[in-house]
């Protein structure tokens, strides 16, 4: 398997409490801080990104202990001595941790979806166009929908035949993908609806409630600066899909490799080293997703300073 891009890995030995050093906060993550559910050792990924992060204020990072909290597995405490960081320093490093939750709490995770059913065109099977839609459809206008929506904590690597591939060496690309689950379902089911670029407008086809399928004009808004900047950068793209019967948004980052192709394998249900890839695709891919997916500083939830004294 190939596997495109890598993710820093350092060797990370548990931290030995020293008496001279004394807690200066405790961060709150989304998730587990350890390399896995049944170990103490903290995920070399958060060491290095708070590292980075705390070099950033021109503190030596020599100078302070990151240590599992012992009563949660999702809480990281960060130790010096009492002489190691003047005034100014404490007052920059907590300046710093407390500008993420209000920027996690601006993230507005909201859009519109509009589709033009006075252009809505009657589909039979398959692709065959059976023209206008019926009227009581055409009626409905211009369909203005709000979304609101949240992440998946998990991600999806999706498995799509290369079209270059022979039947002598069959290949699939790995599709990295996250989930967001539509928080009120849509009045019809979306059938097919994959755009990309900054306008997010294509065709979409969709099974009404009374069981009529048609295609109509479609475009995707979404409030996030952020999130809009993102898109406009280019190599993603945005499906809609209705998979247990809730609707989803769909963010698919690209490929991180390829495998074998295997006919009716559409999803990698095993394969730790993909997986993480994917997380960091998905992380790297700058905020808001990296609020919700993969591991780094942008995980962090709260910050509980030690009280004085």
């Amino acid at each position: 398997m190939k596997i495109v891009g890598c993710v820093a890995v350092v060797a990370v030995c548990m931290v030995m409490l020293r008496d001279d050093r004394s807690t200066f906060m405790t961060l709150y993550f989304q998730e587990s801080v350890t390399r896995t559910s049944a170990s103490d050792e903290i995920d070399p990924r958060y060491v290095q990104a708070l590292q980075q992060i705390i070099a950033t204020q021109q503190i030596d990072t020599q100078k302070i202990d990151l240590v599992l909290d012992p009563d949660s597995r999702r809480a990281l405490q960060l130790r010096f001595a009492d002489d190691a960081l003047n005034a100014r320093q404490r007052q920059d490093l907590r300046a710093l941790f407390e500008s993420f939750e209000p920027a996690r709490e601006a993230a507005r995770l909201s859009g519109r979806l509009m589709v033009d059913m006075r252009q809505a065109r009657k589909l039979g099977l398959g692709v065959y166009d059976f023209g206008p839609a019926p009227r009581e459809i055409v009626a409905l206008g211009e369909v203005s929908l709000p979304l609101h929506f949240s992440f998946r904590s998990g991600i999806d690597v999706q498995l799509r035949r290369k079209e270059q591939a022979t039947a002598q060496k069959p290949q699939a690309d790995m599709i990295c993908e996250a989930n967001a689950r539509l928080q009120a379902a849509l009045p019809f089911e979306v059938t097919e609806f994959d755009v990309s670029g900054s306008d997010l407008r294509g065709e979409m086809k969709l099974r009404m409630a009374s069981g009529e399928q048609v295609q109509a004009p479609a475009q995707l808004f979404f409030d996030d600066q952020q999130l809009l900047e993102r898109l406009e950068m280019g190599g993603m793209r945005v499906r809609i899909d209705r998979p247990d019967t809730v609707d989803r948004l769909v963010f698919e980052f690209g490929s991180i490799g390829t495998v074998r192709y295997q006919p009716y394998m559409y999803f990698i249900r095993n394969d730790p080293e993909a997986f993480d890839a994917c997380r960091a695709v998905a992380y790297q891919s700058g905020r808001p997703f990296s609020f919700y997916l993969g591991e780094g500083v942008d995980r962090l939830l709260k910050v509980r300073f030690q009280p004085p004294g």
